[in-house]
């Protein structure tokens, strides 16, 4: 092995064809540049995948429970893998302010668990969800909502709920101020808004919405196993109807997502398979001009494995560093993203991102698929470099020898 490397740095650095080298540099900064591009893109889509994750699931209920004799919020929160579990009520419909009406989800919670709703806490605009909460009156909605509405902080404000009664549907209309207001970054900052479950009664919250226990999970995606093993201790289909978990709303969104980001990852794949493949090109430009060395090697004694593997080794040492290079670069520039793109803004002078949920280009590295990225294009880079080694070794040596 030793003999078979030496020989192949010898022919990368000293080769005799210009144009075989010029190739053999290019491949390599081709596998780089598409290594490079498929670990940013790779890792971007893994940002916004954790972004989206990170301010839905943290808003929405990851698991809800209905409220029964042997099944209260305590009860609930001794189960295994639960982090909080308390009483919720949430009901649909319109909030009407001082510019218009727009339709609206209402979350219901009691003040003292008010900062359990973590993602809306941390980004309450002034002061605490909790002192928002605190007057039996007090209204938290998203600022863009409250700006579509023409309403600011301490303004009057009117929800509408339907109320069914008799077969028939009336809207029931409650009267609150505005306390408060989040700015999430997501589609709730627009159609969501919290009260205080204080603010309606029992019968209330039976016949204006859903009045049950909100449970967050030690592990979201877990919500669907939770909800199976909490339906067979109350054993009932009865039961198991009653329990939604937030992959009833929202998982058809991350499986687009994943499918985008497998999608991404086969099409750029392709960009590095072709880099790959130019290995074949310029090996076998090189074995073309060394048909009369490879000859001698074999007068000589040497056997047809060995003259494969020196001609292996040079296209596996051209793939490596271009691969390594590619991911060096790429987790570079993966890490710092965020300035790259505002800087780029500045100098397009746009704002690509205007009109999203985000400010920024989100990123995030994962070790499982630099992997993933590195032993693909390792494996294609090796095939393309099979190929050529394969044909120097059953080169005849008699017809080298004769020019």
């Amino acid at each position: 092995m030793r003999l078979a490397l030496w020989i192949a740095l010898c022919h990368l650095w000293r080769g005799g064809n210009r144009y075989a080298r010029l190739i053999n540099w290019m491949t390599l900064a081709g596998l780089g540049v598409g290594v490079l591009v498929l670990t940013v893109v790779v890792s971007v889509m893994n940002g916004f995948d954790a972004e989206l994750r990170s301010r839905i699931l943290g808003t929405v209920p990851h698991v809800l429970v209905p409220r029964s004799e042997g099944m209260g919020a305590e009860a609930v929160a001794q189960l295994p893998g639960v982090a909080a579990a308390y009483p919720f009520f949430e009901a649909s419909g319109m909030v009407v302010g001082a510019g218009g009406v727009a339709p609206v989800t209402l979350y219901g919670i009691d003040t003292a668990d008010a900062a359990l709703l973590t993602t809306i806490d941390a980004h309450m605009l002034g002061r605490s969800l909790g002192e928002a909460l605190a007057p039996p009156t007090g209204l938290v909605m998203g600022r863009p909502l409250a700006r579509r509405l023409g309403l600011v902080d301490g303004d009057a404000l009117r929800l509408a709920l339907p109320d069914a009664e008799e077969g028939r549907v009336q809207p029931r209309f409650k009267a609150f101020r505005l306390e408060g207001l989040f700015e999430v970054g997501a589609e709730f900052d627009y159609g969501l808004v919290i009260v205080s479950r204080a603010a309606f009664d029992g019968v209330e919250r039976e016949r204006l919405g859903a009045d049950r226990i909100r449970v967050v999970l030690d592990d979201p995606l877990a919500a669907d196993e939770f909800a199976a093993r909490v339906a067979d201790a109350e054993g009932g289909a009865g039961v198991a109807a009653g329990i939604e978990t937030w992959m009833q709303s929202y998982g058809e969104l991350f499986l687009a997502v994943r499918i985008e980001k497998a999608l991404m990852f086969l099409i750029l794949l392709l960009i590095v398979a072709v880099a790959g493949f130019n290995i074949v090109s310029s090996q076998t430009m090189v074995i073309d001009g060394k048909r009369a060395d490879i000859a001698v090697l074999r007068t000589l004694g040497a056997t047809g494995a060995l003259v494969r593997r020196v001609f292996l080794l040079q296209g596996v040492l051209v793939a490596t560093a271009g691969i390594a290079s590619g991911l060096i670069l790429g987790v570079a520039t993966a890490s710092r993203i965020g300035p790259i793109f505002a800087e780029l803004e500045s100098w397009l002078g746009l704002r690509l991102l205007e009109g999203s949920y985000f400010a920024t280009v989100p990123s995030r590295v994962l070790p499982a698929d630099l992997a993933l990225i590195g032993g693909l294009s390792w494996l294609l880079c090796l095939l393309s470099a099979w190929i050529p080694a394969r044909r120097a070794a059953q080169q005849n040596p008699v017809e080298g020898l004769h020019p």
